[in-house]
C-alpha cells in the first residue's frame, strides 16, 4: 500500500488495517518515499558488526597498546614533576 503523509492523519485505519494483514505501507512526501511502516513482528533491527565501524583496528599498529592493562595503569597513575 502507498499512502500519502496526509493521509496518516485522514486515512489512519485503513493503515493500521493494512499493517495488520502484514502489508507495508510507503509513506511519501511529495510523491517520494520517506518512510515504510511495517507490522512489528516483521521487525528484525540490523546490529552492526564491531568490525564495520570506522574507528574499528585504529590503533592495531602501535607498540605501546600490547598490553591494555599496563596501558591504563600507566596512565592513571601520579605523575611526578621531579
Amino acid at each position: 500500500m502507498e499512502a500519502k503523509l496526509v493521509d496518516f492523519r485522514n486515512r489512519m485505519r485503513d493503515i493500521q488495517a493494512a499493517v495488520s494483514r502484514r502489508e507495508r505501507v510507503t509513506v511519501t512526501s511529495h510523491g517520494h518515499p520517506w518512510a515504510v511502516v511495517i507490522a512489528w513482528e516483521d521487525f528484525k533491527p540490523e546490529t552492526p558488526k564491531a568490525s564495520e565501524f570506522a574507528a574499528a583496528g585504529m590503533w592495531a599498529d602501535r607498540d605501546d597498546l600490547a598490553n591494555p592493562a599496563e596501558y591504563i595503569s600507566r596512565l592513571r597513575s601520579r605523575r611526578s614533576f621531579a
